[in-house]
């Protein structure tokens, strides 16, 4: 006699178990018209300005109610790939997601992560180093005006004692720089760390005990940089910058450990 869990086929072979079933998770029905709505829009080439059909034709198509329908379209209007025009000739027309919405997803994802200085400068010394290459020759005359007004703000902020507007327009300086880069990954990824620097920085704007010397420091290498581009001299540019990012990471190393004392000084 054999036990209730041995299995055996019909040759007499003992036949491998079953695993016990895991329960499977059910995905929502707008999620799945959503995807396809993502694959037709690749499929067909579809860009900004281009209609999606009209709701009725979309229930249509998928077997769906105009709940679930308006559901997914919604989906797709948060991530930013389409919005919804109103009106008679209104419905789903496709937009360019922007960087400032790809931005502000990432953002809100690392806001619930542990991040310190460490990890954002890990990166920021190396794609900041690749970016001031790559823009050397490319700034244009109006970015170079802005860069230079940019640095006439950081002047004004120390003279006011203004930190928080000191620390924001320093890292403008490297936006300005990131719109000239034409390597769209690089681009992204240095705006995307700059806006993490400046809310690291803004934390900590009230224990900025050295900041008219970092402030400083800032703006000596701004003006370093600057020379390097106007010269268009990459080796001095990249040489710059790595100076530049070696002093910041520095900086913020020391601050860093400052906020953490008030913490320990307040308790």
């Amino acid at each position: 006699m054999t036990s209730g869990h041995d299995h055996h086929d019909d040759s007499g072979a003992e036949a491998v178990p079953v695993a016990p079933a895991r329960k499977m998770r059910r995905i929502k029905l707008s999620d799945q018209v959503a995807e396809e709505l993502r694959r037709w829009i690749a499929r067909d080439h579809l860009g900004p300005k281009d209609r999606l059909p009209p709701e009725k034709v979309l229930m249509q198509h998928f077997g769906c109610s105009k709940g679930t329908i308006r559901e997914a379209l919604k989906a797709l209007e948060v991530e930013g790939l389409l919005v919804m025009q109103s009106g008679a000739n209104g419905g789903p027309e496709i937009q360019a997601t922007t960087t400032e919405t790809v931005i502000q997803q990432m953002r809100q994802y690392f806001h619930f992560q542990q991040l310190d200085f460490k990890d954002v400068y890990e990166l920021r010394k190396k794609l900041e180093v690749m970016l001031a290459e790559n823009v050397t020759g490319r700034l244009s005359e109006d970015q170079f005006r802005r860069l230079q007004a940019n640095v006439e703000s950081c002047s004004q902020a120390i003279r006011d004692d203004d930190r928080e507007t000191g620390r924001v327009v320093e890292v403008q300086f490297h936006d300005i720089l990131a719109e000239a880069c034409d390597n769209p990954i690089l681009d992204l990824m240095c705006r995307f760390l700059n806006v993490m620097v400046r809310d690291l920085v803004l934390r900590r704007t009230d224990s900025l005990r050295e900041h008219s010397a970092f402030g400083q420091q800032n703006i000596d290498a701004h003006i370093e940089l600057l020379d390097a581009f106007r010269r268009e001299d990459r080796s001095a540019a990249r040489a710059a910058m790595a100076s530049h990012m070696h002093c910041a990471e520095c900086s913020m190393k020391d601050l860093d450990a400052t906020f953490h004392l008030d913490l320990l000084s307040r308790q």
